[in-house]
């Protein structure tokens, strides 16, 4: 994953997470998204059709690195799922630090 990322410096900016573990995403932080529109003013349609970012998710991570303003941010994978939950979108993504929290362990 990093191997065009040379740094000089220890540690290295960067950590695997092997094997990955799993989180909870919170999508609408982990999602850079602006405004949008009230739902009531919303078609139906795009409503139950476009992908709910007001939710909390399962998910994997798989690795950190740090950004040169010093914030950390997560690679996970995770689904977010259509408004009416009869959809989903699979994603990769680097989310923010704040985003990520570990999943509850039984």
């Amino acid at each position: 994953m990093f191997e065009r990322w040379r740094a000089v410096y220890d540690p290295k900016p960067w950590r695997e997470v092997r094997p990955p573990r799993p989180v909870t995403i919170d999508v609408s932080a982990a999602m850079a998204h602006h405004g949008g529109r009230a739902a009531n003013n919303l078609p139906l349609r795009v409503r139950a059709e476009g992908l709910d970012l007001d939710v909390q998710v399962p998910g994997m991570l798989h690795a950190w690195a740090r950004t040169s303003r010093g914030e950390w941010l997560a690679s996970c994978t995770f689904t977010i799922p259509t408004g009416n939950k009869l959809g989903s979108l699979e994603v990769t993504h680097w989310c923010p630090a704040a985003a990520v929290t570990a999943a509850d362990q039984d």
